[in-house]
């Protein structure tokens, strides 16, 4: 008991610590999981032809891009490229749109890291 009172501001400290981590992790789960829904309805309103809705989902997605992870922006891609063919340029279809801009964010990002890594090698 004596520790408990002795040690009361660092332990609460410290659960407070442990809740706000907790809170960030499940604020990380759930935007993930919002991209991911956003992402299936864009492709399903696509595919019933509804394009008011679909292209505002397209811009929304698009915003989106610069903050998504790697990860997301993999995802995003693996998923697009299953409904469209990469090597044919059809500007008029939302998804392949949406897939071009991904392919592009993450060749940027491709690039950076590159970039980095040489500068790392030539401090080394």
């Amino acid at each position: 008991m004596h520790f408990l009172r002795r040690h009361r501001y660092i332990l609460g400290f410290l659960a407070v610590l442990i809740l706000c981590n907790l809170l960030v992790l499940r604020q990380l789960e759930a935007n993930q999981a919002a991209h991911l829904q956003m992402r299936e309805d864009f492709i399903l309103l696509h595919d019933q032809g509804r394009p008011k809705p679909t292209e505002h989902l397209y811009q929304l997605l698009v915003q989106q891009l610069p903050k998504l992870s790697d990860k997301a922006l993999l995802d995003d891609y693996q998923r697009t490229v299953l409904l469209v063919d990469p090597k044919v340029q059809q500007p008029d279809n939302l998804v392949w749109k949406y897939h071009w801009a991904v392919r592009q964010h993450l060749n940027r990002r491709a690039e950076q890291r590159v970039a980095r890594a040489l500068q790392h090698a030539e401090k080394s």
